[in-house]
């Protein structure tokens, strides 16, 4: 008799591409490393995902999903506080995860991720120019936050970006 898992195969193998991202280089893991790891077998990472970075970009795309319809965030709505404040608490929440992206060379799949929802669910349409000159200051804030250790609080990075956008 199977025993039933607790989790998705999917999010067996996201979770262990994130845990031996931990311990060693983007780089030099393997599908079949991930697979051992999740306790999968390797045509299940292929059921689910096309790379490596398929999975990086689909768990991107649920967590921002996730967070987006449970928070009800808006710019065009929420204060200028309330907006950064869901924002960073939400990034807040996922640095750890963001971070192993970064450092596997990766955080072109964050600002893409960015780009995608910001203009799908949140940004009101100014002209182009204006949209990505905004979604670009405030990815470039929270890059800059992780290549730093996220050492503000999400309540100090909301500060500093109202300040800004209020002078």
């Amino acid at each position: 008799m199977r025993t039933k898992r607790e989790l998705s195969v999917a999010e067996y193998i996201t979770n262990s591409l994130f845990e031996l991202m931990k311990v060693k280089p983007y780089s030099e893991i393997s599908i079949n490393e991930i697979t051992d790891n999740a306790k999968v077998h390797r045509a299940s990472f292929y059921r689910n995902f096309i790379s490596k970075e398929d999975v990086i970009k689909k768990w991107l795309n649920r967590v921002t999903v996730n967070f987006i319809e449970s928070s009800k965030i808006n710019f065009k709505e929420d204060s200028l506080d309330d907006f950064f404040l869901k924002l960073f608490n939400h990034l807040s929440n996922y640095k750890k995860e963001c971070t192993l992206i970064y450092q596997a060379g990766y955080s072109h799949l964050l600002k893409n991720q960015f780009e995608d929802s910001f203009l799908k669910y949140n940004m009101p349409r100014y002209d182009d120019y204006k949209s990505y000159f905004m979604i670009g200051g405030i990815f470039n804030v929270f890059n800059y936050w992780i290549i730093n250790g996220c050492r503000e609080t999400p309540k100090e990075i909301t500060n500093k970006l109202v300040n800004l956008m209020s002078k």
